[in-house]
């Protein structure tokens, strides 16, 4: 069978025919050049048994992320596998949000609570040089996990990991400028009518409790008890603005953000 056979053969099983390349080049291990000046080059039957196997299990709406055990964000590749959640770009803008707070902060200092892959405090790393980060998760495995990229990125000296729940292994003497996060969200009676590829990502990343903004809650609660942390800035829910406001009232200074669909997808608050 021919690359472009397999391919053919790819999409009677899958809609997408990008997906269908994506997979193929990961058992291949080559690129999308090569896939385009090679079409009727022979595929091995051990390569094609590979493909066929990893095929089904997207047709299963596994999300070709864990398959392929990488994920783009921010123009870099990075490692991802089951038990941490497949980062989005609209995360993209909590990063530069909080490059924009921070601009101004000499050898800023931040908490970044539920680090999950890692993403949002790596890419931080990389892009502010004398920024250090204590990074917090409850999961061991999402631990292991950002471990992993933060080796890969080669930003260990900048980032400190610890298990937490939320701010229980934060000393209360420890002192941060700003607190990040990108806390779970979703009410708990969502579940059912999101699409089937979440059901492999890990339900304590995604569903924040009963009402969804339960954690944010916390985080808020959180921030407010450490005197000398001047920034809070999280992702939220689409539909959780006027909550959030409430919540706040006059206690500081919140600025809301959008997403890429022109949506409330997080807050910057400043307390006066």
């Amino acid at each position: 069978m021919t690359i472009s056979q397999a391919i053919a053969f790819g999409q009677n099983i899958l809609n997408s025919r990008k997906e269908v390349e994506t997979l193929l080049l990961y058992v291949l291990q080559k690129d999308k050049l090569f896939l385009i000046l090679n079409q009727s080059q022979e595929v091995l039957e051990s390569d094609f048994s590979d493909f066929q196997k990893l095929l089904f299990r997207r047709g299963k709406y596994e999300p070709i992320e864990y398959i392929t055990n990488k994920v783009s964000f921010y123009s870099e590749n990075f490692y991802i596998q089951e038990g941490a959640l497949i980062p989005r770009p609209e995360t993209e803008i909590l990063i530069d949000k909080v490059i924009g707070v921070l601009e101004n902060i000499e050898n800023p200092r931040i908490l970044e609570v539920g680090i999950g892959s890692g993403i949002i405090s790596i890419m931080l790393a990389k892009l502010i040089s004398n920024l250090t980060i204590v990074a917090v998760d409850i999961s061991e495995q999402a631990l292991n996990l950002a471990q992993k990229n933060i080796t890969k990125f080669k930003v260990s000296k900048q980032i400190e990991l610890r298990q937490s729940n939320l701010f229980q292994n934060i000393l209360d003497s420890e002192q941060f400028d700003l607190i990040v996060s990108n806390p779970p969200y979703i009410a708990n009676s969502e579940k059912h009518n999101l699409q089937n590829e979440l059901d492999f990502e890990p339900e304590i990343a995604l569903f924040g409790g009963n009402i969804g903004d339960e954690i944010l809650k916390k985080l808020i609660l959180g921030f407010f008890k450490r005197d000398k942390t001047k920034f809070l800035v999280c992702e939220m829910g689409y539909d959780q603005k006027e909550k959030i406001s409430n919540f706040v009232k006059e206690s500081g200074k919140l600025e809301f953000y959008k997403d890429l669909a022109n949506l409330d997808r997080g807050f910057i608050l400043e307390k006066f």
